[in-house]
This record gives C-alpha cells, sequence and structure tokens, in this order.
C-alpha cells in the first residue's frame, strides 16, 4: 500500500502548493476556492480533489482485501468441546442448499428432527454456520463505525444500568477513617435488538448453477457478500443518525454527546462550509475529557463533504490536517489522515457541509470505546419460492437483529449550526 500513500502524499503537497498561490493572489482563505475562485482554478481543485479521492479508495480497497484475506486463512470454526449444532454439519448445509434450489425444506427439517418439528412457518429455517460466517465478517467489515465501537453479542432483550456517579475517593491520614461509597447508577439503557432484513431475489438459474459448484460456496459466496452489504450499510445508516426511538440511537444524534461547540456561537443556523474553523475543531477535542482522549479509539466523523472543507484549514502557516503514520488507518477511518492529531471515520448519513438549518450536527468527536454495538446472536433466513415463481425466481430474506447506543455522552463532543 505504500505506492498509494507515496502518490496521495505526492497529490497532497500540490494541493497545498496551489492552496498557498491561491492565497498569495487573492488574500482568501483557502476554503474559498470552490465559491471565489477562478472557473480555471474551480476546475483545476476539482481534479485534484477527484484524483485524492480515487487514490485513498485504492488505498482502503487494497488495506481491507489483505484484511479480508487474513480472515479467510483463520480456521473458520470454534471446536465445541461438548455439544454441536446440527447447523455445522456437511449434511444439512447441502440440505439447506438443496432445499433453496427446490423450494422445499422437508428433507432439511428431517435432519433437525425435534429441534424443527413444531415449525409452523413454511420456509423459516437457520442458515448453515459457514454461510452465517461469512455474512456475519463481511457485515462487520463494511460497517466503518464498527471497526472502533464496542461489540456486545445479546441473547435478548435486556435493560443495562449506566453508571452516574464513580465512588468517593478522599486523601486521609495515617490511621485515619475511610468511608466507603458505592458508584451510582443513576439511568438505565434498553437493549431492544430491532430487526433488519434483506431481501434477495435469485433467479432459478443462478440458483441451479450455484449448486452445481459444490453446494454453499461460490455462487452463494457472491450472495453471502451482497446481503453483507446491504445490511451493514442499512444499520450503519442508524448508528451514525438512529434518533434511539424504535430504533438504534446514531452517535450524530443529540443525546449521544453532552457536549456541544456551536459554530455560530449561538444556533444561528451558520453552514460548515463558512463557518468552520481550525480554533472551533481544536475546542472540541479539548472539550472531551483528558481521560477519554488517550483511548486509542478517540476518533473524528463527518461527512466528506465536511472533511474537504476541513483538509484547507490552517493554523497559521501549517495546515491542520496531516498524513497519517502507516499504521493500517485506511482499513478503518477510510482515508488515512489525522485532524489536529486524531484520526477520523468518514459518515455517509451525517449532514453536507452546504447544510444551514439550526441545530444540525456536522461532526463528532470522542472515545469510540463508549458507542456501543448489541448484536442478537445468529441470522436467521426465510425461503419464498412462491411469491416471484412466474418469472422463475426464488427470495431469500436475511434477518439481523441490533441496538446501538451511546453509553458515556461526556466522552463524545458534537459541532452544530
Amino acid at each position: 500500500m505504500s505506492d498509494e500513500l507515496n502518490e496521495l502524499q505526492s497529490i497532497t503537497h500540490q494541493y497545498r502548493r496551489s492552496l498557498e498561490a491561491y492565497e498569495a493572489r487573492t488574500g482568501r482563505a483557502p476554503q474559498t476556492v470552490d465559491s471565489r475562485g477562478s472557473g480555471e482554478e474551480k476546475e483545476k481543485f476539482a481534479k485534484m480533489d477527484a484524483d485524492l479521492t480515487a487514490v485513498e479508495l485504492l488505498a482502503q480497497n487494497k488495506a481491507l482485501e489483505a484484511r479480508l484475506a487474513k480472515i479467510e486463512n483463520q480456521p473458520t470454526l470454534t471446536p465445541r468441546p461438548s455439544t454441536s449444532r446440527v447447523e455445522d454439519s456437511e449434511a444439512y448445509r447441502n440440505a439447506w442448499f438443496d432445499g433453496l434450489r427446490r423450494g422445499s425444506f422437508n428433507e432439511m427439517r428431517a435432519i433437525m428432527g425435534v429441534a424443527t418439528s413444531g415449525a409452523t412457518v413454511t420456509g423459516a429455517t437457520t442458515v448453515p454456520t459457514d454461510f452465517e460466517r461469512r455474512v456475519i465478517e463481511l457485515m462487520y467489515n463494511n460497517s466503518p463505525i464498527r471497526s472502533v465501537a464496542t461489540i456486545n453479542n445479546v441473547d435478548s432483550k435486556r435493560t443495562i444500568p449506566v453508571e452516574a456517579a464513580l465512588p468517593t475517593a478522599a486523601l486521609v491520614a495515617e490511621n485515619g477513617s475511610i468511608s466507603a461509597s458505592d458508584p451510582t447508577f443513576g439511568t438505565s439503557i434498553s437493549v431492544v435488538p430491532y430487526k433488519f432484513v434483506c431481501a434477495t431475489k435469485m433467479t432459478q438459474e443462478f440458483i441451479e448453477d450455484a449448486y452445481g459448484q459444490g453446494s454453499v460456496g461460490t455462487g452463494m459466496e457472491y450472495v453471502a457478500r451482497k446481503v453483507a452489504l446491504a445490511l451493514s450499510r442499512k444499520m450503519n445508516e442508524y448508528f451514525e443518525i438512529g434518533t434511539g426511538s424504535s430504533e438504534p440511537q446514531g452517535i450524530f444524534h443529540s443525546s449521544a454527546s453532552s457536549n456541544t461547540v456551536d459554530i455560530g456561537g449561538g444556533g444561528s443556523g451558520n453552514a460548515w462550509s463558512d463557518d468552520i474553523t481550525a480554533d472551533l475543531l481544536l475546542d472540541a477535542i479539548h472539550s472531551v475529557g483528558p481521560q477519554y482522549r488517550q483511548s486509542p479509539r478517540f476518533r473524528w466523523m463527518m461527512k466528506d463533504s465536511c472533511l474537504k472543507v476541513v483538509r484547507k484549514l490552517k493554523a497559521g502557516s501549517e495546515y491542520i490536517w496531516t498524513m497519517a503514520p502507516d499504521r493500517g488507518q485506511s482499513a478503518t477511518s477510510a482515508i488515512p489522515g489525522l485532524i489536529w492529531g486524531v484520526p477520523y471515520l468518514v459518515s455517509e448519513n451525517s449532514a453536507e457541509a452546504t447544510t444551514s438549518t439550526n441545530g444540525t450536527i456536522y461532526a463528532v468527536v470522542g472515545n469510540f470505546e463508549y458507542f456501543e454495538i448489541f448484536d442478537r446472536t445468529g441470522i436467521t433466513t426465510f425461503i419464498d419460492p412462491y411469491s416471484s415463481a412466474s418469472t422463475h425466481c426464488t427470495t431469500l430474506y436475511t434477518y439481523a437483529r441490533t441496538d446501538s447506543h451511546s453509553m458515556n455522552p461526556a466522552a463524545f463532543c458534537k459541532i452544530t449550526a
């Protein structure tokens, strides 16, 4: 990946030289080039932006491919010392795939025996272990926020008490008395694994060809990738902007952060592209306590259009965006860079830089160890061979359940309009 980083560094150097030339010629701040520059300058900088994005995405994809290859080279299943699931067996896997091909799961239910004898919904099945594993692995790797959040596996809905205050500590004299106290648990968070579903329509020809190429592999590997990508992108949307009411709580929801920096200085609805400054970004970092800033999961998160503006900001004569050390940054943060020395994640769903609605949250900075995702163990499939039978298609419904919460809003700061 060093070639891509070297090319990125070269383009970035040229980019900054051009910004400095623009600033020297016009006397204006570099970020105004998009709105006040000449037509030739706008075209030049647009091309540079495109080149930067292309190189950054190439570096990201190569790092992700290497990460997936490492996972695939590892043992796929953990041996169970005392019990084994029938879903782990090759017989179940072949029966599941054959049932998908024929639109009938009678043979598979015979293998399952008592475990499914009481099933009342035709076509509701548990996916074979290797297919489930591929979907879950790929789903995790397609979500930037999962790379830094705390992931929990839960088996049911539950309520988690959240600590509101620490025990009391004091300096006492030798032989002095000590007053013990308990931490205060003032609030509780209810974890409700909300259901996400992906519907995948497959032609009969695709199913038969996939079956002929080796059961749950080859063709179904492709299906697993598409299912994982669809589920992860939809989940990631709610991990970012979910309201927390009948859906997961997103990191960009106002309640997820207790610290706030207002770029308008009073909630006047200023746009990020016009009013964000290097000092405001530094204020946001220091709004979060130093005990949280020391974590390796301390990150920025913002839209790519907001990041573009930040990359043009200076503190004195130095840009606040710098290249990150080559330590796998591109695999988790999409772009190998630092803002005031802090790595960042690129959000797909947060506000654009030009939005000027009062109260808009443009960026969040904080310790993502305190943003927790709660996955319901396992995934479920439902086969529908009937609804699209007239076009010789079978629909595979894949269900996964999850929830997310900011467990400690003090560990985050939001930047708002």
